[in-house]
């Protein structure tokens, strides 16, 4: 499982900056000035994913367009990649039979939002189903 200090790692590495805010949004990325700022107080599943959000943009050196189009495909690619590099399908297949149906309580357990694991298993479709073990 990837903590914390290895998502602040990898910013670094990308050459970001980590800065916290106090209202609005979980998270923003600003390309012209290669930050990541997360909102403070944030559960830790809430900021890793955020985080890992964050740091997909940052590595395709995303911008905003203006083109609806566009933009929602830059934050599709960042859910993915961020649902890529927080869970380990070993995790999953290791804690899923513990929740049964509740993707929300199995989420927790991987430290991940449960948006980031409905994406994850949007790009595994066949992943948690009984007759592919």
């Amino acid at each position: 499982m990837i903590s914390i200090h290895d998502l602040q790692d990898m910013a670094h590495l990308l050459g970001v900056t980590l800065t916290h805010h106090d209202e609005g949004k979980k998270g923003w990325y600003s390309p012209s000035l290669r930050t990541i700022s997360t909102r403070r107080g944030m559960a830790v599943w809430d900021y890793k994913s955020t985080l890992a959000h964050e740091i997909g943009h940052a590595m395709y050196r995303d911008e905003r367009t203006s083109n609806g189009h566009f933009d929602q495909r830059q934050e599709t690619r960042a859910d993915r990649f961020a649902a890529k590099l927080l869970i380990s399908e070993a995790d999953l297949l290791h804690l899923a039979p513990w929740h049964g149906n509740d993707l929300n309580s199995l989420a927790l357990d991987l430290e991940v939002t449960p948006k980031l694991l409905r994406t994850y298993l949007q790009q595994h479709p066949d992943l948690l189903k009984e007759d592919a073990a």
